[in-house]
């Protein structure tokens, strides 16, 4: 059988339980990263806000200081 024929084989009969468990596993790991990534970028738009919000705040609080 030529390597063409085996590929075109390959496409139509069903995965071995054991490359179905690998390829979910791949996924599950993709997906971790993803969460992870995700989770990361939340972290850091919260740091962003909190430091914002002080800063803004020391500058009102400054700011109505000078004016009183």
């Amino acid at each position: 059988m030529t390597k063409f024929a085996q590929w075109l084989k390959s496409l139509y009969t069903t995965p071995s339980p054991e490359v179905m468990a690998m390829r979910e596993l791949d996924s599950a790991k993709r997906g971790l990263l993803e969460a992870q990534s995700g989770r990361e970028y939340a972290h850091s738009l919260t740091l962003y806000h909190e430091a914002r919000i002080k800063r803004l705040t020391a500058f009102l609080r400054k700011s109505t200081e000078v004016d009183a």
